[in-house]
């Protein structure tokens, strides 16, 4: 499941809430099917909070909205409760978070500026 694409990373990373809902609405997914749909998204956003404070500066704000997308994806995390900290020990999430960041160096920083913006002035 890696993600390879620039495009594809922006989108999960902005819309993970939104992809992940209509996702979870196709019911030809399976539960690991979501729940890997869930860790690429959070993935993507543990990469964000990790360069945006260098790209944008620190800011109460993002880092707020980066907790608020954390949060509402582990919510439609299924099968069991799952938190932030146990991620970090998951293989599977290992992978998709060294993907994320193989993806980030892919990017250019103008335009992880511009998804770092967009992060900032999320509203749910």
């Amino acid at each position: 499941m890696r993600t390879s694409s620039i495009s594809r990373f922006c989108l999960f990373t902005l819309t993970a809430i939104t992809f992940s809902q209509m996702a979870f609405a196709n019911e030809a997914l399976s539960q690991a099917e979501r729940n890997a749909l869930v860790k690429e998204d959070i993935a993507g956003t543990q990469v964000l909070s990790e360069v945006c404070p260098t790209l944008i500066g620190k800011n109460a704000t993002f880092e707020q909205n980066i907790q608020k997308l954390i949060q509402t994806n582990l919510k439609a995390y299924s099968g069991q409760n799952m938190t932030f900290a146990a991620l970090q020990t998951d293989a599977e999430y290992k992978s998709l978070l060294a993907d994320a960041h193989q993806t980030l160096k892919e990017t250019s920083t103008d335009e992880q500026k511009t998804v770092c913006e967009d992060v900032l002035s999320y509203q749910e």
